[in-house]
């Protein structure tokens, strides 16, 4: 039932294409990002806290991977001209956003400050993924003895006039802008996905579109349960975080017969293993697909994160 027969015999030789100025194809497994959690948490600061830069585009805060790891309360921040993107690797936090920063200090568009006033408490939890907006205060507050550990995708904020497709839910949260999906809750709608497969064994839903002009800024739910077509975005880098399932990618070499984002095959790509943890970069203009065991599936949480233009 595979769609995309010639890109499997193709998937052997070829290192994936580079993008300029960032990163190319990246898989943090859920294997490697425990061993990373393991290791920040023997490196802990005097606030609290242990991070590390996972990838970065360096064009200014924005499109850069941070992975931390929290055993005390963070301090409130606020950023002008990032969006934050979260999934939460292990532990349980609260995550309070909104109201408004006390004691601010700082400039640029980065804040801190030392509580926040009229804030919503949002619980979290290992597998949560959450959006948080520009220009939203926000703070993690630890329980005694507990921790938490999250990946970081810093996203640049929405400017201009936003163009909200049709299918772009309704999100019930605040503050405005705010998201949280619970790992629970994706779970129940991998299962409705499962059971709206269609006829190129795929199904998907939007979880959030903020009116990107160029599709930027969407976040999307797929489930697969055989292989998918091949894709390439011209001006997307895709962020995934893989919530169900195991299979491949298929990512570089070169896109056969390409109609739009779309084509026959790749020739000369890697392959990829992908499963539930994992967390995958995909730089923009290079070819990917994703491959599915027979019988299997992979459910995944797709961000579409606007691709660095070159200077």
């Amino acid at each position: 039932m595979a769609v995309i027969a010639p890109l499997l015999a193709l998937a052997v030789v070829s290192l994936p294409a580079v993008q300029a100025g960032g990163p190319g194809f990246v898989r943090w497994s859920a294997a490697e990002l425990e061993r990373r959690n393991a290791d920040l948490s023997e490196a802990i600061r005097p606030d609290g806290s242990a991070r590390e830069t996972l990838a970065d585009y360096e064009v200014g805060g924005s499109h850069r991977f941070r992975f931390i790891r929290r055993e005390a309360d963070g301090f409130p921040e606020q950023h002008a001209h990032i969006q934050d993107v979260v999934l939460i690797q292990s532990g349980a936090a609260t995550l309070v956003v909104g109201g408004e920063l006390v004691g601010r200090t700082g400039g640029d568009g980065e804040y801190r400050g030392t509580d926040i006033a009229g804030g919503v408490h949002y619980p979290v939890a290992r597998g949560d993924i959450a959006h948080i907006p520009a220009g939203t205060p926000h703070r993690y507050l630890v329980p005694e003895g507990g921790h938490v550990t999250y990946v970081l995708v810093r996203l640049p904020a929405l400017t201009g006039e936003r163009v909200v497709p049709p299918d772009a839910p309704a999100l019930d949260f605040e503050p405005a802008g705010f998201a949280l999906w619970k790992a629970r809750e994706l779970d129940r709608r991998r299962a409705d996905l499962d059971r709206r497969i269609g006829p190129d064994r795929s199904a998907r839903e939007t979880l959030a579109d903020y009116g990107s002009p160029t599709r930027s800024h969407r976040f999307r739910h797929i489930h697969r349960d055989a292989d998918g077509v091949p894709e390439i975005h011209d001006d997307i880098i895709d962020v995934v975080f893989v919530t169900s399932g195991e299979g491949g990618v298929l990512a570089g070499g070169e896109m056969l017969d390409r109609d739009g984002s779309r084509g026959s095959g790749i020739a000369g790509g890697t392959r990829h293993p992908v499963a539930a943890g994992d967390v995958l970069h995909i730089p923009a203009r290079m070819p990917h697909g994703y491959l599915v065991p027979e019988g299997g599936h992979v459910t995944y949480v797709l961000v579409r994160v606007p691709a660095v233009v070159p200077e």
